[in-house]
């Protein structure tokens, strides 16, 4: 992503994100499906909880429908299956970001 022009900032978990004073900056979120202590569903849920609907690209090692359906249900703008290609993803995250700025949202 860096590469390509975006800002970086990574956390070691959801809770560190969500106690991250940097989390209104945030203009695209990118999570494992399975992560310790929270899951990336649970993240995503919590931020649209708090006001802060990141457009959220979820990304997992063991695809099941059912949570894949339940992601996009909660309004999770990507899920992708790994491996998946770095432009499939870079494309995602320019999508998300374009449609922010498009919101009024500057990059």
């Amino acid at each position: 992503m860096k590469a390509h022009g975006y800002l970086v900032e990574t956390f070691d978990s959801g809770v560190s994100l969500l106690n991250s004073a940097h989390r209104a900056r945030i203009d695209c979120l990118i999570a494992d499906v399975q992560m310790p202590g929270m899951t990336g569903i649970e993240l995503h849920g919590q931020l649209v909880a708090d006001g802060a609907a990141i457009p959220t690209i979820l990304i997992t090692a063991h695809p099941d429908e059912t949570a894949r359906s339940r992601a996009m249900q909660a309004g999770v703008f990507h899920y992708l299956t790994k491996p998946f290609d770095e432009a499939e993803l870079l494309g995602c995250v320019r999508t998300a970001v374009e449609g922010r700025e498009a919101n009024g949202r500057p990059r």
